[in-house]
């Protein structure tokens, strides 16, 4: 009687596995959209003096993977300058379904961080806007990223100062 009760108990146990496991949430297969960015990047480029530095030329690299069961994209991102400390920032990117658009994180190694939205690509164009904070500074900022072939893309970063946009700087990324 025991041997029987306890096969019943792993067919139960077993059977609302099976249906649990039917009923997980999958990601969003929006996600697929910004693959494109997965890998590690060798990036060069140049900063614009702004408030926020000096201008001078800037290199950096951005690894980029699938992450938390495919729900998340994530990335390590380097930068160095000779006129600016290195600054390392992580980012976690993932698609909204409800409000039908991707959304980025950001934090840095200098209290930065922000929150920003995108519609999706564009073409070759992939726009996210929002609000970084950088100490006591709230902004608007935006990235855009456009691609050139399979390896290759452009980084813009820009932050609405005194009521204008201002290109904060530019960098030109490669696939390793």
């Amino acid at each position: 009687m025991r041997k029987r009760a306890f096969g019943v108990l792993v067919a139960i146990l077993l059977l609302q596995a099976g249906i649990l496991a039917q009923d997980m949430p999958k990601p969003a297969p929006e996600m697929s959209q910004i693959a494109y960015f997965e890998g590690s990047w060798i990036c060069q480029g140049k900063m614009n003096e702004s408030p926020m530095g000096p201008a001078g030329e800037i290199q950096g690299t951005a690894d980029i993977k699938k992450d938390l069961g495919g729900f998340w994209q994530s990335g390590l991102v380097k930068g160095t300058s000779k006129n600016m400390p290195p600054m390392e920032g992580r980012f976690h990117a993932t698609y909204d379904p409800a409000a039908k658009q991707f959304v980025m994180l950001w934090v840095d190694n200098m209290g930065g961080w922000a929150q920003s939205a995108s519609n999706g690509w564009k073409g070759d164009t992939i726009v996210y806007e929002g609000e970084a904070h950088m100490g006591p500074q709230k902004m608007r900022a935006r990235d855009t990223f456009t691609r050139s072939g399979a390896g290759t893309m452009k980084h813009v970063w820009e932050a609405e100062i005194n009521g204008k946009w201002m290109t904060l700087g530019e960098e030109t990324c490669r696939k390793k």
